[in-house]
């Protein structure tokens, strides 16, 4: 795949900011990858790169068929599968300076609010899940809550990814997906 260039990832970024879940740097990076090599195969047919995505349609289809991919896995985790993920998100929380708390969200791992941070009623901070069907989900430390998607790769690195996303809700630098 083609190197991105500096225009594609903020173009990326853009569609993904419209959206309420969050997206994981390397998510961005794979899409505006795909996004250049889309506008690389509209030149190959004659087409100028700008006119190709005049409307917009080329970087939508990039960001939104990269980002199908981390929603919902091929085929469903195994329960040790769960497990070790779990433990990498526990150890990348911790790493970034979290606290990780109990949580009643099923399959979550509960993260401490930060002083001065965003807060959420009587919700204490945030949970993120991962189910056997499932990518990432964000929610409120909370019985009855939203989720919301993190598009990031389900793996120890995607973990850490997801550790720092948490922790920019947290400290109120990345839009809280539950205020939108």
């Amino acid at each position: 795949m083609s190197t991105p260039t500096t225009d594609s990832p903020a173009r990326i970024r853009r569609i993904y900011d419209g959206h309420a879940g969050l997206y994981a740097p390397s998510v961005v990076d794979e899409a505006a990858a795909l996004l250049d090599a889309y506008l690389a195969t509209a030149e190959q047919h004659g087409l100028d790169r700008k006119a190709a995505d005049d409307e917009g349609w080329l970087a939508l289809a990039a960001a939104e068929a990269v980002a199908r991919k981390y929603r919902r896995p091929e085929t469903e985790r195994t329960s040790a599968e769960l497990a070790e993920l779990s433990a990498a998100l526990r150890a990348a929380l911790t790493a970034e300076g979290l606290e990780v708390v109990p949580t009643p969200v099923r399959m979550g791992v509960g993260v401490a609010p930060l002083p001065g941070g965003p807060t959420w009623g009587t919700a204490g901070g945030l949970a993120v899940a991962l189910y056997s069907d499932s990518g990432w989900e964000l929610m409120l430390n909370a019985t009855r809550t939203t989720a919301h998607s993190i598009c990031a790769p389900v793996t120890e690195a995607g973990a850490a990814e997801v550790a720092r996303l948490v922790h920019g809700v947290l400290r109120g630098d990345i839009r809280d997906p539950f205020r939108r």
